[in-house]
């Protein structure tokens, strides 16, 4: 086995938990499945902490499906009605259905832009909120995809002013959805949908916005002209095209996305929170007082002074950025201590000197490529939403594919023990999420749909973070494909050791015990007394995370591998070697389980079922869609692309040097 193939080492060791827990789950040899039947669970433990109510619950996971649906009916219509018929312009009428998708995503973009200007607080009042803020479905879907990238939408929430009406809500997406029923049946009033085209001049029917939204503002970084720019061109220079370029029509110059990205960095330098500066905004007036990535701690979930630090630290460095080729160097330019620092700012800001950041290497602090992985065009949010649309995709396929978004799918209660046990596998993975803090842990697609389900809660999920598990529990969903299957091998062996129960039952070939597993089990009666269980009034045999007979609750324990990616820095032929060695890693798996089977100590039943569908984090996905602009050539968490779902529990602090 390769270094590649191995999965990364516990940071913190998760206790054994339960060695005498049932892990059969029914007769070996029986091929006929027994009743469904399942323990729900009556209490959770997370860590030290236990609670009587899940902070997931039943109706919000079914509301959760169904706007999953509606994302679907929505990408349906989309990519498979013709041209002709949905009347597109000429120059997006030939685009293959993904990339006509993500052209209508970059819409949505622009539509939850303007939207977010113009929603409003009602206090708590959710039936004023719907009759006067309710958004279109695509609002809703990009939305939803920003809050599934829960530290930066934290971040953001707290960082502009664009976010300062609906940070009021904790939880409103999932409220209102709980509120108005089956998102799918959900109709706006005239009055509503009137008052939303005169205030973002854009129809309310996102389809129609295909054809009535073609261009936005954006702002010369040079001369500060508002310019408008098509969304798409024939020439492929549009907004949303990967070439994107317009000549200024004031001053005549060459703006592109870098030289946008350069200039939004610059004016988070300009704008001080303590100080009397002018206020410098973004179309749609979004005032920024932080650099992104600086202001979000996963401790105290914010913490200002820190930022404020940062804020400083490049002021004093005069930091310049010359142009040139995005694989270039910053310089630091050393100006003489006579020169203001503002002084310096304006003058580089206005005569456009600072054209490219091309890689920031700041010595006076850590975290500098979370941060320029921010700055990838004007646009005031710290993800490109775009991609965070299109990750999502995957994952509704599947609930698609497992019928779970249908409307009565989960009304019969025999069906409906699936999400009770989906909720209960949750609640244990924050708790080994507990068990070993700086572990990187990858859920199954039923943990992912109850964790997606809490992250829509806004605000209320960083806080039941913060008391039930300690810490801010960021969702990464840009992890490159061969990290992410050693790192999901890692979480079966950290969920087998601390449960006693195997982690997927999927029929999909578990990893077997490394070295020092079996060594840990030789010397386990030198351990320290075991911890309680996840379930305080459970027994071994009445364990909730036994999976019921269901169908759906065993193929539900795939792997969640949405928008696992290709390492894009990595040499073609290293990442095809890499994945053949995955592969041939599942194929010996296989054939271990296939003994096993022979031997009557796996159920054929159980084998079977690993081969009805595709062995997990072997095809990447998306493969159609790139980002215009690659954000500085810096990609956060020190990992690459965009990719599969996972946990990331490294402590955001930053760290100063030097004393600063």
């Amino acid at each position: 086995m390769g270094a590649e193939d191995t999965p990364p080492a516990y940071k913190t060791a998760p206790p054994a938990y339960d060695p005498k827990a049932d892990t059969t789950h029914a007769p070996e040899g029986s091929e006929q499945p027994p009743a469904y039947t399942y323990n729900a669970p009556s209490s959770y433990r997370i860590g030290g902490k236990v609670i009587t109510e899940p902070l997931v619950n039943i109706p919000q996971v079914k509301a959760h499906l169904a706007l999953l649906r509606a994302f679907k009916e929505l990408r349906k219509t989309v990519q498979d009605t013709s041209a002709q018929v949905l009347g597109l312009p000429p120059v997006v009428s030939d685009l293959s259905p993904d990339k006509r998708w993500t052209w209508f995503v970059g819409l949505a973009v622009e539509r939850f832009q303007r939207w977010l200007e113009i929603v409003v607080s009602f206090n708590s009042n959710i039936d004023a909120w719907i009759e006067r803020c309710m958004p279109p479905i695509d609002v809703l879907m990009v939305w939803h995809a920003y809050l599934l990238n829960p530290g930066w939408h934290y971040e953001d929430n707290e960082r502009l002013t664009i976010f300062t009406q609906l940070s009021d809500y904790d939880d409103m997406l999932l409220a209102v959805l709980l509120h108005v029923g089956d998102i799918n049946t959900y109709q706006a009033t005239p009055d509503r949908m009137a008052a939303w085209q005169k205030a973002t001049q854009t129809p309310w029917n996102p389809v129609d916005a295909m054809t009535g939204l073609s261009h936005r503002y954006v702002e010369c970084p040079k001369c500060e002209q508002l310019n408008t720019v098509q969304f798409m061109t024939a020439e492929g220079t549009g907004y949303l095209q990967h070439q994107f370029a317009f000549t200024c029509e004031r001053c005549k110059y060459e703006v592109t996305k870098e030289k946008l990205a350069v200039k939004k960095f610059a004016r988070d330098l300009l704008v001080h929170p303590l100080r009397n500066v002018p206020t410098l905004c973004y179309p749609f007036t979004a005032l920024i007082v932080f650099h992104s990535g600086v202001l979000f701690n996963t401790i105290k979930l914010k913490d200002p002074q820190v930022a404020l630090q940062v804020k400083d630290a490049i002021e004093r460095d005069h930091l310049q950025c010359h142009s040139g080729s995005i694989q270039g160097k910053v310089v630091l330019d050393q100006h003489s201590s006579s020169e203001s620092p503002s002084r310096w700012r304006d003058q580089k800001v206005k005569s456009g000197d600072i054209l490219h950041i091309q890689h920031l290497l700041i010595p006076q602090f850590t975290r500098a490529n979370r941060i320029l992985s921010a700055y990838f065009d004007d646009r005031p949010f710290s993800i490109d939403l775009i991609g965070a649309v299109i990750r999502q995709g995957s994952f509704i396929d599947k609930m698609h594919n497992f019928a779970w978004t249908e409307p009565t799918y989960f009304d019969d209660p025999v069906d409906e023990i699936v999400l009770v046990h989906s909720i209960a596998r949750y609640h244990a993975f924050l708790d080994l999420m507990v068990s070993s803090p700086s572990s990187f842990f990858v859920p199954t697609l039923d943990i992912d749909l109850a964790w997606h389900t809490h992250q829509m809660m806004g605000k209320k999920y960083a806080n039941d973070n913060l008391q039930y598990v300690g810490r801010f529990i960021d969702h990464d969903d840009k992890v490159e494909e061969n990290f992410l299957s050693n790192s999901f091998d890692l979480t079966c062996r950290a969920w087998q050791e601390r449960f006693g129960i195997p982690y997927m039952h999927c029929g999909c070939p578990l990893p077997g015990d490394t070295v020092g597993q079996r060594l840990s089990r030789l010397t386990s009666r030198f351990k320290s007394p075991q911890p309680p269980p996840a379930f305080p009034s459970s027994t071994p045999t009445t364990n909730p995370l036994n999976p019921p007979r269901h169908p759906d609750a065993l193929s539900a324990t795939h792997p969640s591998e949405h928008n696992c990616v290709s390492d894009p820095n990595a040499n073609t032929h290293t990442s095809e070697a890499t994945r053949a060695k995955r592969i041939e890693k599942m194929r010996k798996r296989r054939e271990r389980d296939a003994k096993l089977v022979e031997k009557g100590k796996m159920s054929k039943r159980e084998y079977d079922r690993g081969a009805e569908h595709d062995l997990p984090f072997l095809y990447p996905v998306p493969f159609f869609y790139f980002p215009p602009v690659v954000a500085c050539g810096a990609w956060s968490m020190g990992h690459y692309g965009a990719g599969g779902c996972a946990v990331v529990s490294v402590t955001f602090d930053f760290v100063l040097q030097n004393g600063s």
